[in-house]
């Protein structure tokens, strides 16, 4: 990927995270990478087609991120709470989960993004139910869900809050047997 198209993901991802989908323009995004719009425009015809590149790479990222979790982490328990830092970590740079956000905003977003927005969620659940799995819980897929809504919807409050223990708070039950 050229150097220009990876500083256009880069900033529209952190405004996504910070300011929502619909909270920023091609304009806003030539101003932060210090190009023209046109060449905005030459990357990414579209907002759509902007919002299904940074979907595509976070999928990427976060199956890549799973797979070395899986990988150099021997306990289910430790891998989830590595999990709950990165969500954390949102609330420090005041971001939101960039998928989160979208799908917050879903009446704004094409088909195509709606599709790989439930793919990735689909495979950030599959990787959960796996680890509850493998920790022998019951209802595998159910605390799946019911860990992931619990980041995301805790993700709200502590950036309310500017408290990033909240999200910790929210799925402290999960590791439990």
């Amino acid at each position: 990927m050229g150097e220009t198209k990876t500083k256009i993901l880069d900033a529209a991802e952190r405004m996504t995270q910070t300011r929502g989908i619909n909270g920023f323009s091609y304009l806003d995004l030539a101003d932060e990478v210090g190009v023209k719009t046109s060449s905005i425009h030459y990357h990414f015809k579209t907002k759509s087609d902007l919002m299904l590149a940074m979907v595509v790479r976070i999928e990427n990222v976060f199956g890549g991120g799973f797979d070395e979790l899986q990988a150099s982490i021997d306990s289910p328990q430790q891998r989830l709470r590595e999990v709950v830092k990165l969500i954390q970590g949102y609330v420090k740079d005041d971001k939101f989960c960039l998928c989160g956000m979208m799908t917050a905003e879903l009446q704004s977003v094409s088909e195509d993004v709606k599709a790989r927005l439930k793919s990735f969620f689909k495979q950030f659940q599959d990787w959960l139910e796996k680890q509850f799995k493998e920790m022998k819980r019951k209802d595998a897929k159910g605390l799946a869900i019911g860990f992931m809504s619990g980041l995301e919807g805790s993700l709200l409050l502590a950036r309310l809050h500017n408290d990033p223990k909240i999200v910790k708070k929210a799925v402290e039950s999960y590791f439990s047997e």
